[in-house]
């Protein structure tokens, strides 16, 4: 099971936007937001960190470790653009 906790993390917070998607009750999209907001919160920093642990044991690292960092790099701005657009209105 703790092999799986990643995909099932990535699993809720993609099917919790589904249903936000098709979802007219604004009491259950409450809940739903929260739900994604935590899945998202918990499996970001999980993602990147069983990433980060895995480069020495790669047969080629440098590209491991150029990609790896490039998509940690994507990630922390998208996050801060979504933080900035937030908390600018």
């Amino acid at each position: 099971m703790k092999r799986h906790v990643e995909g099932t993390l990535w699993a809720i917070s993609l099917l919790s936007l589904i249903v936000a998607a098709i979802t007219t009750n604004r009491r259950f999209l409450l809940v739903i937001a929260i739900v994604w907001v935590l899945s998202t919160v918990i499996v970001i920093p999980l993602h990147f960190c069983k990433a980060w642990r895995r480069w020495p044991e790669m047969a080629n690292r440098w590209q491991y470790i150029a990609w790896v960092g490039f998509e940690t790099f994507a990630a922390m701005a998208l996050i801060g653009l979504f933080v900035y657009s937030v908390v600018s209105r």
